[in-house]
């Protein structure tokens, strides 16, 4: 272990990934949900992000949002210079890239004083030490009104997983190799274990979600090494972290994972019985995470937080719109919430998604064709923008930003997408300018993308032919169902079909939002 990451995985780099939890719309439209005035997200907004990684949230922030400045700060060199390529590669000028620790950022005077503050995960693998040095950062570096989202491993969710992990950080001291073959070594051992009779390891479904997750086997190993190994790993509870956050004078207003905020979909009647013995604050939230095993949180705390009235958020809603970001035809107005399983009242949802599915409406338009269809029981502003936004079918859209373009998001996007143009990834994110966020894109969707991106005609024959020439020149077996297929007349098949469906169901989604 290097002497300079105190602990914390650093000898494979964390995996590349986009979380929209922490884009400045998605913050904005949480506070507005829970009643809360949002942060400054127009012009001129400042935003930073610690523990930044290889950039890629970062890096699609700056380019979606042009207008804004940017800081993301890591202690990884591997991780900068990444990041400082992929923004060097899009000609992003509004970001910018510190090697640092937590300790080392405190130390720095010529930062600006930050709109939004967001971290992803960090906050429960780092050291007491570590947040103190955030909390610290905080209060001397987040603006009034603004607004920092934590989120991390909670408990008492992670409860069962505790013995496990610390068999896995402790057997990783004595094993051999890169921390991401150490840790699949170490779950070797605990299944063995476990077979032997170690009831305290969990049984064997529990491990097997461990090894099995999502992903190619490579990247799990390496997201299981920064998830377990981390010597001073330890899951929160809400109010602990609660109380550490007061003293930078941060107080929680909801939860980015916007379903959470709705308690008719979040807790059972029984759950809300039972919470009304306890007044509304840190506890009560904590008593949640017991009730419904929550081993994941998305804290959003505001500096200074100023209720609105009903009036004048509904009022800031309308100005918002939303994207539909699944094909119309996998829209579901059934869906699985926390508290089980709701159905969303067809009658006002299927004309919202007929609407959505021509492009990108306003609240305001949403709310009125809902109102048209049936006036009796219209879902709210809130309602709309909470629940289809928390399912994940759409994307908010801040006021204003309906038809942005940005250059720099779309030199972003082909250097994204070559990555997988040339089998060097398998995944790709996206900037959607409209949005001040991004997406990411599977394989051939984001292989449909680049062929289109650098010049390529949008028709399947065109597009079909540029991937088989890759294919071929890569070497790489086109794969259906685990088996390779080498017939050409087959493969140009499968190629073709899964073009068609990008063209079909992703274009106009890519245009409309601006990635195009």
């Amino acid at each position: 272990m290097n002497e300079w990451a105190s602990g914390y995985v650093s000898d494979v780099e964390y995996l590349p990934g986009l979380y929209v939890d922490q884009t400045p719309a998605h913050i904005a439209l949480a506070c507005l949900v829970n009643g809360f005035a949002p942060p400054e997200t127009g012009a001129g907004h400042t935003y930073c992000e610690l523990g930044c990684g290889q950039g890629v949230t970062a890096n699609i922030i700056a380019a979606s949002n042009p207008d804004a400045q940017v800081v993301a700060i890591d202690f990884n060199p591997a991780h900068i210079a990444r990041a400082r390529a992929a923004a060097k590669a899009a000609k992003l000028e509004n970001i910018q890239f510190l090697e640092l620790s937590f300790e080392e950022m405190n130390a720095r005077d010529d930062l600006p004083d930050f709109d939004l503050v967001t971290m992803h995960g960090v906050w429960s693998w780092i050291s007491d030490e570590g947040r103190r040095h955030i909390t610290h950062f905080l209060n001397r570096r987040l603006k009034p009104g603004g607004a920092a989202l934590v989120t991390y491993n909670a408990m008492p969710g992670w409860t069962a997983l505790l013995p496990v992990q610390k068999l896995l950080a402790e057997s990783a001291q004595f094993m051999q190799g890169r921390s991401d073959e150490r840790v699949m070594q170490g779950l070797a051992l605990v299944e063995a274990l476990q077979k032997a009779g170690a009831g305290t390891l969990g049984d064997a479904k529990l491990l097997s979600s461990i090894r099995d997750g999502k992903g190619a086997e490579s990247d799990r190993a390496v997201y299981l090494a920064h998830e377990y190994l981390n010597s001073e790993w330890k899951p929160l509870y809400h109010i602990d972290t609660a109380r550490l956050l007061a003293d930078a004078k941060l107080r929680y207003v909801g939860a980015t994972g916007l379903l959470q905020n709705f308690p008719d979909l979040s807790l059972r009647p029984e759950h809300r019985e039972a919470l009304e013995r306890v007044p509304a604050g840190p506890l009560r939230e904590t008593l949640k995470d017991y009730l419904v095993t929550r081993a994941f949180r998305r804290d959003l705390f505001v500096r200074g937080p100023r209720t609105v009235p009903d009036a004048v958020r509904d009022r800031e809603l309308s100005g918002y719109g939303l994207a539909l970001m699944v094909p119309r035809s996998e829209a579901k107005t059934k869906m699985d919430v926390p508290a089980g399983t709701a159905e969303l009242p067809k009658a006002h949802y299927e004309p919202i998604f007929d609407a959505l599915a021509q492009g990108p409406r306003t609240l305001a338009d949403l709310h009125a064709i809902a109102m048209r269809a049936k006036p009796e029981g219209a879902p709210s502003l809130v309602e709309i923008a909470g629940v289809l936004v928390g399912t994940a079918q759409a994307t908010p859209i801040p006021p204003g930003a309906f038809g942005r373009i940005s250059a720099s998001a779309q030199l972003f996007n082909i250097a994204s997408t070559q990555e997988v143009a040339e089998q060097r990834t398998a995944t790709a994110s996206i900037s959607l300018p409209v949005t001040g966020s991004g997406m990411t894109l599977q394989t051939m969707e984001a292989s449909v993308f680049h062929a289109v991106a650098t010049g390529t005609p949008p028709e399947p024959g065109p597009v079909t032919d540029v991937i088989i020439r890759r294919l071929k020149a890569a070497g790489i077996p086109l794969r259906l169902e685990n088996r390779v297929i080498t017939e050409p007349s087959e493969q140009r098949a499968v190629v073709a079909e899964s073009v068609e469906w990008c063209l079909k169901e992703r274009m106009g989604l890519w245009t409309s939002l601006g990635a195009l």
